[in-house]
């Protein structure tokens, strides 16, 4: 039987145009020391006000998101522009605000600690900072990225401290290639943002550009929901050979190859005498700088004879050489 999320996630998908974890615990009491030093010329105005964009509807690869937060960031490095999005209660997204950013002084396509380039890609806004846990640098507060994620760890992609946060106090502009790889706005806006800002579940996506998808038009590579809703009723079927059949041959889950993992669920499916599996607070979005890459979050509660768990899951979709979608990741988290 298919469930009442997936019954919904499809219906959205196929009609044209119409994470949650505890919050974490601030950091440390201490200041953070100024490592980003400020530089004035060529400067890139961010004190301007916040303005309201009436434009509605989808952006380009955001398949799906019915997670708590209905704010979602979304980051133009080629722009320059963070925007604030807000989902509408038919499920499409309206453009509330919109600030200027400073990123790396390198540009984007984080690889390695020290590049000084700012990562693209999805990302969760874990926790906040206050000022008062901060050196001045960084203004009114700053909210950490979980960088580097899933995708990033498994190109082996090194560094840490990416930071969505603000001016230094008494600075009210900087270039738009000016950080060691962080995400700077004003600090009027990091405070606004604020209010909205769920940490731990909050979602930024870091991109070149950000497009709308035209009206009466479907999203590019749509066909990822057939390979959901096929992945999800094989499992509860207990049908683990089609199962299977969802997972990519360079498939990991960080311990097991596909071999490896054939062989787990295989045994595991094999003692169950039936499989409940229900997905709540669901995104799916097409991974910003990355070909038939998409990366899904949700949670999951799950039932079976002799087994039951709930927690938080994330898969990256890829599709293979066969044109179709397969589960190139699948972890807790």
């Amino acid at each position: 039987m298919r469930h009442l999320i997936f019954s919904a996630i499809f219906i959205l998908l196929s009609c044209p145009l119409f994470f949650i974890q505890a919050q974490a615990n601030p950091i440390a009491t201490n200041a953070i020391k100024q490592s980003e030093p400020i530089k004035q010329s060529e400067p890139v105005k961010q004190s301007e006000p916040v303005a309201k964009v009436p434009a509605e509807g989808l952006p380009i690869g955001l398949f799906f998101n019915t997670q708590s937060p209905k704010h979602l960031f979304w980051a133009e490095t080629k722009t320059g522009k963070l925007h604030l999005l807000e989902r509408t209660t038919n499920n499409t997204y309206s453009k509330r605000k919109t600030v200027q950013i400073s990123i790396g002084k390198a540009g984007t396509g984080k690889m390695v600690e020290g590049d000084k380039k700012t990562p693209i890609g999805v990302y969760r806004l874990k926790s906040f900072l206050s000022d008062n846990q901060l050196d001045s640098f960084y203004g009114a507060g700053a909210y950490p990225l979980n960088y580097p994620n899933v995708w990033d760890k498994l190109l082996s992609r090194t560094g840490h401290g990416i930071w969505l946060h603000g001016l230094p106090k008494g600075v009210n502009q900087r270039p738009l290639l000016d950080s060691e790889g962080c995400i700077i706005i004003n600090n009027q806006a990091l405070i606004e943002f604020g209010e909205l800002i769920k940490p731990g579940q909050s979602l930024i996506v870091v991109s070149e550009t950000m497009n709308w998808l035209n009206d009466g038009t479907h999203q590019p590579d749509a066909d990822i929901n057939l390979a959901i809703e096929n992945w999800l009723s094989a499992w509860q079927a207990n049908d683990t050979e089609t199962y299977l059949h969802s997972y990519h041959s360079a498939f990991s889950d960080n311990k097991r190859n596909l071999p490896a993992w054939r062989i787990y669920k295989t045994r595991v499916n094999a003692q169950k005498s039936y499989i409940k599996v229900d997905l709540s607070e669901v995104s799916i979005i097409a991974y910003p700088g990355e070909k038939n890459l998409v990366s899904m979050h949700f949670f999951q509660r799950y039932r079976s004879s002799n087994y039951n768990w709930a927690g938080w899951k994330q898969l990256l979709w890829r599709r293979d050489d066969s044109g179709g979608w397969r589960i190139l990741y699948e972890g807790n988290g």
